[in-house]
């Protein structure tokens, strides 16, 4: 009997900074925003809700052409020959974040991954999110 899966592994970039500016990155090829505050910028929620953000931010994400089995190295890659850049717009912290979904609680990072990531000298922050098998009436695993 096979179990449905649907295990996402979504690597993220997090970037922050007083003075930085999400807009000076948008000439970067291929670069994929999820969220982005520009300094000043009203926010809609959180601490600074209806107030002016004392802060830049923005996550970037992994361009929907890559392959799954690709996004880590990709986005290694891409923070390693980008944080210069990152850095010049006013970036202080800067996060790698690997967000693995599944019904399993392990992954693994072959050494050309670990490399990568260790070359750009940022935290790595990896965070597991379990899925619920969903049961058919019968208390069985959906097929």
């Amino acid at each position: 009997m096979k179990i449905k899966t649907h295990k996402t592994i979504e690597p993220e970039c997090h970037l922050w900074g007083e003075e930085f500016s999400p807009k000076e990155l948008i000439s970067i090829e291929n670069i994929a925003f999820r969220n982005k505050n520009e300094l000043g910028e009203i926010l809609g929620r959180g601490p600074y809700k209806k107030k002016g953000a004392p802060y830049g931010s923005c996550v970037l994400v992994v361009p929907e052409y890559v392959e799954l089995h690709d996004s880590i190295m990709w986005m290694a890659e891409f923070i390693f020959i980008n944080k210069e850049k990152f850095e010049k717009a006013g970036a202080t912290d800067i996060v790698m974040w690997i967000y693995w979904t599944g019904f399993q609680g392990n992954m693994s990072f072959d050494s050309k991954e670990l490399k990568m990531i260790a070359k750009s000298n940022i935290p790595l922050c990896v965070d597991y999110i379990m899925m619920e098998e969903k049961n058919n009436k019968h208390g069985e695993p959906e097929l």
